[in-house]
């Protein structure tokens, strides 16, 4: 039994659950995200609030490409990015080690790119 073919989806479905569960929390409750803001931001006059709801929608956005496997190198790459920057930021703390990995295996998605789950296997086959 060939099991290796599920962990191309198996790694970017998991990922793309993580994604939607942070942007959910963040919408559902973003005054419980502001403390994560990074303070330059907000000393240039962004609200924590307005920042933490665009991540929100970047997360859920890219999330969603993720687990129906819609331009998955895109939203893995634009994802991947994304956590490296708050690792960074965040110092090598718990939570900025967990981004990093997070952000590790993202970047694994975008190498690798759409399996044959994706929609876009699947269309790319039916125009062929």
């Amino acid at each position: 039994m060939n099991i290796e073919k599920y962990s191309k989806p198996i790694l970017r479905i998991s990922l793309s659950l993580v994604f939607l569960w942070f942007g959910f929390q963040q919408i559902t409750s973003p005054e419980s995200w502001d403390s994560f803001v990074p303070g330059f931001l907000i000393s240039m006059g962004i609200a924590a609030k307005t920042l933490v709801t665009g991540n929100a929608i970047l997360e859920l956005t890219l999330g969603l490409f993720l687990l129906f496997g819609i331009r998955v190198r895109l939203s893995a790459l634009i994802l991947s990015l994304h956590l490296f920057g708050i690792a960074f930021f965040m110092g090598i703390d718990p939570t900025g080690v967990r981004d990093f990995g997070l952000a590790t295996a993202t970047f694994a998605i975008f190498l690798n790119g759409a399996d044959q789950y994706c929609l876009d296997k699947k269309f790319s086959k039916t125009s062929q």
